[in-house]
C-alpha cells in the first residue's frame, strides 16, 4: 500500500531558496548580456533589445523579493539609458522636406494659373499675390473659429475721469495704527523663524554627525537595516534624509555589487580622486508606508540601529520633526 509524502515546510523553503537563486543567476547573465550587446543595440539593432526585454518580462513573473527586483531595476535602468541614447542619435532626415520645392509650390499658388503665365512671370508683371488661396487652403486643417484675443484691447475707450476722496483724520490714524500694528506682528514672525531655523540646522549637523559615528562603529551594513526604524515610519524617512547628507559630503558611500546597497563610512574624496576618474552618483526613491512595513518584514528588522528618537509636539499636539541627538 503506497503511502502518500507530504513535503514538509523546511523542504518547500529550500525550494523556494533555489528558485530564488536560480531566478538571480538567470538575471545577471541576462545583465551580462546587456551589457556586452551594448553597442549593438545603440548601432540600430532593435531586434537584440526587443529580446532582452521580453526575456526581462518572463523573469519578471517569477520575482517574489526586493534582492530579484533590484537586478530587474538595474536591467530597466540600463535600457531607459538606451533607449534615451538611441533617441539622441536620432536626426531628421534632411531629405524628408525640401524647403525649396515648398516655397515654389507657394509662390505658384500666389501668382500661377493665369493667362498661361508661370508664377515667375506673374511676379514680374507686378500681379498682386493670390493670398486668398492659401487661406482656402489653410482652412482645410484648421476649421477653428479665430478668438477674440487676436484683438489688443477694446475698439474705443474713454478715459474716464477720477474723483477725488477726501480723507477723514479718523481713517488716517486708524490706517496708521493698523500699519503699526503689521509691522510689529511681521518683526516678531521673522525674528522667531530665524531662531527656529538656526535651532534646527545645529540640531540637524549633530545627527548627521552623530549617524555617520555609528556607520564608522558598525562597518559595512545593509542601508534599510541602518536606516529603519521597525517601531516609527517617520523616524524612518528622518533617517534617511539625514544619512543623505553623508551620502552628498562623500562622507559615505553605497556599494550594490553585491545585490544589496550596502552602506560604509569613508574620507571625503579630494581633488586628484574626481582627476582621476571618480564620479559622484545620488539616486532618489520614495519610501510610503507599506514599503516601510515591507521593508521590515523582508529584512527581519527587530530593532533600530540609530536609537530611537524622542518626538516632540507643538502646543496643538501635532507631531514635530524629531531633533533629539540620539545617545
Amino acid at each position: 500500500m503506497s503511502q502518500k509524502v507530504v513535503p514538509s515546510q523546511a523542504t518547500e523553503a529550500e525550494q523556494s531558496s533555489s528558485e530564488r537563486r536560480n531566478l538571480r543567476s538567470k538575471y545577471r547573465d541576462l545583465l551580462s548580456d546587456a551589457s556586452t550587446r551594448k553597442n549593438e543595440y545603440l548601432a540600430g539593432n532593435t531586434d537584440l533589445l526587443i529580446e532582452d526585454l521580453e526575456r526581462a518580462n518572463a523573469l519578471y513573473k517569477n520575482v517574489s523579493t526586493t534582492t530579484e527586483g533590484v537586478l530587474d531595476s538595474y536591467f530597466l535602468r540600463m535600457s531607459a539609458d538606451i533607449g534615451a541614447q538611441r533617441a539622441h542619435q536620432m536626426r531628421v532626415d534632411s531629405a524628408a522636406f525640401d524647403s525649396l520645392d515648398y516655397i515654389e509650390k507657394v509662390r505658384e499658388t500666389l501668382y500661377g494659373g493665369s493667362a498661361g503665365n508661370t508664377a515667375d512671370e506673374q511676379q514680374m508683371l507686378g500681379v498682386a499675390p493670390n493670398w486668398e488661396a492659401i487661406g482656402d487652403m489653410a482652412t482645410r486643417f484648421g476649421r477653428q473659429a479665430p478668438r477674440f484675443s487676436c484683438i489688443y484691447g477694446p475698439l474705443m475707450t474713454e478715459a474716464k475721469a477720477r474723483k477725488a476722496r477726501a480723507r477723514r483724520q479718523g481713517d488716517n490714524d486708524g490706517r496708521k495704527n493698523r500699519s503699526a500694528t503689521q509691522q510689529e506682528a511681521t518683526g516678531n514672525i521673522e525674528t522667531m523663524g530665524e531662531s527656529d531655523v538656526k535651532r534646527q540646522e545645529n540640531q540637524t549637523t549633530k545627527l548627521v554627525l552623530k549617524i555617520h559615528k555609528i556607520i564608522a562603529q558598525v562597518g559595512p551594513i545593509n542601508l534599510f537595516e541602518l536606516v529603519i526604524n521597525p517601531s516609527s515610519f517617520s523616524q524612518s524617512v528622518e533617517n534617511i534624509f539625514y544619512v543623505s547628507f553623508l551620502i552628498r559630503d562623500g562622507k559615505a558611500f553605497i556599494d550594490d555589487e553585491s545585490g544589496q546597497p550596502m552602506i560604509e563610512a569613508c574620507e571625503p574624496p579630494q581633488q586628484e580622486d574626481y582627476l582621476s576618474g571618480l564620479t559622484k552618483k545620488q539616486i532618489i526613491f520614495s519610501l510610503d508606508h507599506a514599503t516601510w512595513r515591507e521593508l521590515v518584514d523582508v529584512y527581519n528588522i527587530r530593532s533600530s540601529v540609530i536609537p530611537q528618537r524622542q518626538s516632540t509636539y507643538d502646543e496643538n499636539g501635532l507631531s514635530q520633526i524629531s531633533l533629539q541627538v540620539p545617545r
